[in-house]
Formats: structure tokens, C-alpha cells, sequence
């Protein structure tokens, strides 16, 4: 309610005398007026409902280790607000909020991960490799799993896979990594021997050297 007042240019003719009764009307709606324009002032804004993100396909990796999942507003998941990998076997999950906000919790593997060993499947590795004075030394490594028994990467393929880069001391699931110190003791060792296995199956143990100490032959 709104009472605006410029004087008595604004009526025609002469403005009658109001009664006391009228004035005193007048004065409380008046004053009524006032309140609930500051009450309105002061009440603070509700925060307008957000939309609920709807779950995209899950990626999961052949032998069922890796997961990833990602939620997207509107079903658009090209285009992923939220992100959480989980590595079943080594035991650590992370949650990519925003670009800015990520999380990475370990956890100890229940028994019953051992199932998602991979070398009891057809595994595939890329390795990055630097060439230096004392020998070769391998800064990172790819290992993923492939039904197809064809080992050509490509980052539009839809494959869950495992790094570890050597050069930080971290262990990744796309691009979310935590550091490999934080793994449980059973996830260090699962690492160590997987680490082990890969390099013994390319035939690369007696050369090979990990930057960081990650591994060490």
C-alpha cells in the first residue's frame, strides 16, 4: 500500500477539513503502510531452488574396477557438472564438483576386490617414456582392460583405465588423481605388485626406472 502525497494541487476544488476520527483513520493506515514496507525490506530473499542433476551412463571398466559416474542438469551429458571415479581394486575414490573443487578419500579394499585383478583379464598399457644419459625412465603409465583384446587408445573412447604418474607420486582415474601415500597398505602393495607385473610382461624389469621412486627395481 502506497500513499503519496504532493499537496493540495492535486485535488479540485478546496480540500475539506478531516474529522478527527478521519485523521486518525488516515494516521493508522499510514503507519500500517510503513510497516509492512519495512517488514518487506528487511525479509530476506529465499534462494531459488536449484535443479536436480540428473545421473548420466556409467562408465565402468571391463572387469568392473573402475567407475565412473557423472551427473548433468537436464540429461545434457556432454556437458558433466559432477564427477566421481572409484577405483575398486586399489581402494580410493574421488568427486569433482567444479573444476576448482576436488575430493579424494581412501578406503581399505574388501576381500572380495581381489576379483578385480587385472591381470586375470587381457590388459592394455601406454607408457610415456623420457630418454635420458643413464637409461630410459618412465614418467607415466596407462593400464586399462579390453575386451576386444585391441589396445589402440583414444580419449573419445568410453574406457574406464587407471594412470599413475610417476613424475608427482599420483594415482589417477581420468583426470582426478590422488597421491599414492594416501593409498592403505593394501592399496600401496596392490600397486607395487601391479606396477611389477606390467613391467615383467613387456619384458622392461631390468631397465626400467620410475621417477619419484614410485617403484624401484
Amino acid at each position: 500500500m502506497k500513499l503519496i502525497f504532493k499537496g493540495q494541487d492535486l485535488f479540485t476544488g478546496a480540500a475539506p477539513k478531516p474529522s478527527p476520527v478521519r485523521s486518525l483513520v488516515i494516521s493508522a493506515l499510514a503507519i500500517c503502510a510503513a510497516s509492512g514496507v519495512a517488514v518487506a525490506q528487511q525479509r530476506p530473499l529465499r534462494p531459488s531452488a536449484t535443479k536436480p542433476l540428473k545421473a548420466c551412463h556409467a562408465i565402468v571398466s571391463f572387469e568392473g574396477r573402475i567407475v565412473i559416474e557423472q551427473w548433468a542438469s537436464s540429461k545434457n551429458c556432454k556437458k558433466p557438472i559432477r564427477t566421481r571415479v572409484t577405483d575398486r581394486f586399489l581402494g580410493f575414490s574421488c568427486l569433482e564438483s567444479d573444476p576448482q573443487s576436488v575430493s579424494c578419500r581412501p578406503f581399505v579394499p574388501p576381500p572380495a576386490s581381489r576379483a578385480f585383478h587385472t591381470s586375470r583379464f587381457f590388459r592394455c598399457f601406454d607408457l610415456a617414456v623420457v630418454d635420458t644419459e643413464t637409461g630410459f625412465v618412465i614418467t607415466r603409465m596407462r593400464e586399462w582392460t579390453s575386451p576386444s583384446k585391441k589396445c589402440h587408445w583414444s580419449k573419445s573412447m568410453d574406457v574406464a583405465a587407471m594412470e599413475v604418474d610417476f613424475a608427482t607420486r599420483e594415482v589417477c582415474v581420468g583426470a582426478l588423481c590422488m597421491s599414492v601415500g594416501r593409498l592403505s597398505p593394501i592399496g600401496q602393495l596392490r600397486l607395487r605388485h601391479l606396477i611389477g607385473k606390467a613391467l615383467r610382461d613387456l619384458d622392461m624389469i631390468s631397465g626400467a626406472k620410475m621417477t619419484q621412486g614410485v617403484y624401484h627395481t
